[in-house]
């Protein structure tokens, strides 16, 4: 998708002013997932100690065969759901800063990137990613009292299809979809 961008350069000035305003944005990256400060999860009889957010989140958008966990792809989707909202923002960005937006006009708009990112994950993760669940984490769940899980079994047990519509596979506590954010961070940092 093209960005109008009402751009007008008349002299060397503007062309300075344009590089500076480049230089301001490509410096800046957001990072959208699961960052560090956001992955610690307390243990639980679920979930071994020390497993975190970001492990839990590659495991099922990845899989993992050898524990019979199917690939569930949330993240890429997710991304690839926002590219025209983030292209339209960074074009906002761009523009912001040539007219004369300071450090806090690109900190600004790339915290709105952040912000489409991690709630594209998180409504991703929330509409339901196929497969369904197996019956045998179905009926875990329903013995912890989880209502949906509960629904799902009566339904699958008519002889209905297995869906995402009651139980969502990524959410249980919500603390994995919960624990999806964004960083923001200098480009020099990474290197």
């Amino acid at each position: 998708m093209a960005v109008k961008m009402g751009l007008s350069i008349k002299t060397n000035a503007d062309v300075n002013k344009l590089n500076e305003a480049l230089m301001k944005v490509a410096d800046v990256e957001v990072l959208v997932g699961f960052p560090e400060d956001t992955t610690n999860r307390p243990p639980s009889e679920d979930e071994p100690a020390g497993i975190t957010n970001a492990s839990l989140a590659y495991i099922h958008d990845q899989g993992a065969p050898e524990s019979n966990i199917p690939a569930r792809p949330f993240m890429v989707p997710a991304i690839l759901s926002i590219q025209e909202k983030v292209a339209d923002k960074m074009g906002q960005i761009l523009k912001a800063t040539m007219n004369g937006g300071g450090v806090n006009k690109v900190a600004q708009g790339f915290t709105q990137v952040g912000l489409i990112g991690k709630l594209a994950i998180q409504t991703t993760i929330n509409d339901g990613i196929d497969p369904p669940l197996a019956e045998s984490t179905l009926r875990a769940r329903a013995r912890k009292g989880r209502k949906g899980a509960k629904e799902e079994l009566e339904i699958r047990a008519k002889g209905l299809p297995a869906s995402t519509m009651f139980a969502k596979p990524l959410v249980d506590t919500g603390e994995l979809r919960n624990a999806a954010s964004y960083a923001i961070r200098s480009r020099k940092k990474r290197k």
